[in-house]
């Protein structure tokens, strides 16, 4: 089976469920508290698990309860975490996430152990990075040592799969070096300086692969993905659901996306089978706990008509 090694965050999640999301100086009563695990990083490394793929997670937790129960975790979910660190005298990163009844959200991230995943940490671990067939980031641990990974993989020859959250600009040494660069509205108007709409797609889309990706997957909510690269354009439509909790919707497409490129190689196919694990985890509470499991998207997929062979 091949090869997806992840790079990145490992945050728990307290989540406060509220009628409304609070305006500057207001105070919203009555929520319900809930506690979850996350992490850009850890939630992509379990979607991509969950759908059925071979994961390794390169991540940084605190001495404390919660990065023993986030690695007893990872664990459970048969992720490769032999090169998980454990950082002295610090705490396992922290979100505090408000979910409104509409399943919108506003999230405030404290790094803590993550700020330690520095790219001097990365240098023990060239042969992982050279045995893997995608190497999945985001933006939640140093930009240094994203720089530092692409620069690696990229000399050995490997696949790449960027999702450059939180949004921020990013060098194209970084942007040439990414085989598959997978952002939001916000992410995608960060790097380009220009505004999403259906008519600047196109734009926004030859603008991206002009930094150097060879493929753009631009996610855009209810509306489905858009497909760019040297020869498609395309739209994959989104799947009708009722959101529950948003949070973890962008991470659990980026992480069945990973398992299915691998698994089949078709943009478009990889692409619907990320949007059905995507509309799934919209439909409950809490990030890793809301993402699905191989047979829940298959099933999910053959209810919509859609053949598995099809993904």
């Amino acid at each position: 089976m091949k090869k997806i090694l992840v790079v990145g965050s490992t945050n728990i999640d307290i989540i406060a469920q509220v009628d409304h999301l609070p305006v500057p100086g207001e105070t919203v009563g009555d929520a319900v508290l809930s506690e979850a695990f996350g992490g850009k990083g850890a939630n992509q490394a379990i979607a991509a698990a969950r759908a059925g793929g071979n994961v390794t997670f390169i991540t940084c937790l605190g001495d404390d309860d919660k990065g023993q129960r986030a690695l007893q975790n990872l664990q459970e979910n048969h992720i490769d975490t032999q090169y998980v660190y454990t950082i002295q005298d610090r705490y396992t990163g922290t979100a505090l996430i408000f979910v409104d009844r509409k399943g919108e959200n506003f999230i405030a991230v404290a790094p803590e152990a993550n700020q330690h995943l520095s790219k001097e940490k990365m240098d023990p671990y060239h042969d992982v990075i050279k045995e893997a067939d995608l190497i999945v980031m985001q933006l939640e641990i140093p930009y240094e040592t994203v720089k530092h990974i692409t620069k690696l993989a990229s000399f050995h020859g490997k696949q790449i799969l960027l999702n450059p959250a939180p949004a921020r600009k990013l060098d194209e040494e970084v942007l040439k070096t990414v085989t598959y660069l997978i952002l939001n509205e916000t992410e995608a108007e960060m790097i380009t300086g220009r505004k999403v709409s259906e008519e600047s797609l196109h734009v926004i889309g030859h603008k991206l692969i002009e930094k150097g990706p060879e493929n753009i997957i631009l996610t855009l909510g209810k509306k489905g993905a858009y497909i760019f690269n040297k020869t498609i354009r395309t739209f994959v439509k989104s799947f009708p659901v009722t959101p529950v909790d948003t949070t973890a919707a962008g991470d659990t497409f980026c992480g069945a996306f990973a398992t299915s490129i691998l698994e089949n190689n078709d943009l478009t196919g990889a692409a619907r089978f990320a949007n059905a694990a995507a509309a799934i985890s919209v439909t409950r509470l809490g990030a890793q706990p809301s993402v699905p499991s191989l047979h829940e998207i298959e099933r999910f997929l053959m209810n919509h008509n859609i053949p598995t062979h099809e993904k």
